[in-house]
């Protein structure tokens, strides 16, 4: 018999929690970024994803934050707005602008990345390399058959 409506039925609950937790935890922003305005979770969730991934164009934006270009670009706007981040024309092609964080954001951004990386580095310490490894590489294969990006 089959043991997968099982591990489903243990797994979709726990990636539901894992979602609130993580959500939670990004919702621990600093002073800092709170002054900047109102800024939810695709706002936060950008700021980390050029803090940790580096400038981007806003479609490498959408892509990584599995979100329209339409969408990515409203929020590079609203945070370019309120200074959070910078644009620039891409010195190699000026038909692209690339997102990067202001200078002034970059603390802020680096107390953040601290805080949400504290639990992972307790998780994966409690795991050998070759554990944290086979962890991170079928995580990251759950991550793109849920977006269906899986071969």
């Amino acid at each position: 018999m089959s043991s997968r409506p099982r591990q489903i039925a243990r797994l979709a609950p726990l990636l539901a929690r894992l979602a609130l937790v993580w959500r939670r935890r990004s919702g621990e922003i600093p002073d800092a970024l709170k002054d900047a305005g109102r800024q939810g979770p695709r706002h936060i969730g950008l700021l980390m994803s050029l803090a940790i991934e580096g400038p981007a164009t806003v479609s490498e934006l959408a892509y990584r934050m599995d979100m329209t270009a339409a969408h990515a670009s409203l929020v590079v706007g609203e945070l370019a707005r309120a200074g959070l981040v910078e644009r620039e024309h891409d010195e190699r092609d000026r038909r692209l602008i690339v997102v990067s964080l202001s200078e002034s954001t970059k603390p802020a951004v680096a107390e953040m990345r601290r805080r949400s990386a504290a639990p992972l580095l307790a998780f994966l310490g409690e795991l050998d390399e070759a554990e944290g490894d086979k962890f991170i590489d079928q995580l990251t294969r759950l991550v793109a058959h849920m977006k269906g990006d899986a071969a």
